[in-house]
């Protein structure tokens, strides 16, 4: 705890030297999440998850209430991707 104490009342610390000393990996590897919407064409989309972008949007909106996370912590699934996965297991079985 003096080190803490000494840290912070060093004159000179600066903030990178304080993130290197409290920097502590916590080993979480988070993949970076492409947007279906964005990434596929209409026709694309419509050959991998068997609905359009608009109809996917329109089924969001209805079952947005029940499934949307209460949180943002831990970078929970949104309403639309949870539905694009569900809607992927239905069209493949995997």
């Amino acid at each position: 705890m003096n080190d803490l104490k000494w840290i912070i009342q060093a004159p000179d610390s600066s903030d990178e030297e304080l993130f290197d000393i409290f920097n502590v990996e916590n080993g979480r590897n988070f993949r970076i999440r492409n947007d279906p919407f964005e990434e596929y064409s209409e026709s694309e989309f419509r050959d991998r998850f068997r609905f359009t972008k608009d109809t996917v949007n329109y089924l969001a909106e209805i079952i947005r209430h029940d499934i949307e996370p209460t949180t943002l912590r831990n970078r929970s699934l949104s309403v639309a991707e949870q539905l694009l996965i569900t809607l992927r297991f239905y069209a493949t079985g995997k």
